[in-house]
């Protein structure tokens, strides 16, 4: 059975502890399918860093919180610098929303693990964020509404998501689309409150 360690830990470092809960959660479920033997299936889904629109965030300061992942692929666009360097692995929200509903389908054989994660083994530079909307957002960086002044590093992470791709027949939205996602949000509600 999978073993819990003490949660001290988890006060110092809420990365840690997150990513521990993560491991706990997919051991326990191997332990379960192991030792129960279920008449039914698992599942898991296992997505990288989500990136995207959220649908329940509608202010700009909402949107830039450190509340959701994506605060860390927007650090480098408002000048917010991380203390540490991230895993290079992203997935767009709408990704992770189509892999669940395909995964109750018949693709899937059951019992298996998918992770998400877009930009194929190399994955994502977190940097690339500034370039990203410097192109598609000239004007927003012109009047200062988009800075790109931060800078994140990127902790290489050598993940192939591409099992969920070849399973049920889609390909990730890159690394700019998942940006594209969020700054049109973000411009949009910060238009919303300036009126």
């Amino acid at each position: 059975m999978a073993t819990v360690p003490d949660g001290s830990f988890a006060e110092k470092d809420i990365y840690a502890a997150y990513h521990t809960s993560k491991v706990l959660a997919h051991r326990a479920t191997q332990d379960f399918l192991r030792t129960r033997k279920p008449h039914f299936t698992i599942t898991n889904i296992m997505p990288s860093f989500v990136v995207g629109k959220h649908e329940l965030l509608t202010t700009p300061e909402d949107i830039i919180s450190p509340r959701t992942t994506n605060s860390v692929a927007l650090a480098p666009i408002f000048g917010e610098g991380l203390p540490f360097p991230f895993p290079g692995g992203t997935v767009h929200v709408d990704d992770v929303a189509n892999v669940h509903i395909a995964a109750l389908g018949p693709q899937s054989d059951g019992n298996e693990d998918f992770i998400l994660t877009a930009g194929g083994i190399d994955g994502i530079q977190w940097n690339d964020a500034k370039e990203i909307v410097r192109k598609r957002f000239p004007a927003a960086v012109e009047k200062g509404l988009l800075p790109c002044r931060g800078s994140t590093e990127t902790r290489a992470m050598k993940v192939d998501g591409g099992k969920a791709e070849r399973v049920f027949g889609f390909k990730y939205k890159d690394f700019e689309e998942q940006i594209v996602s969020v700054m049109e949000q973000y411009l949009e509600a910060v238009e919303k409150s300036a009126q």
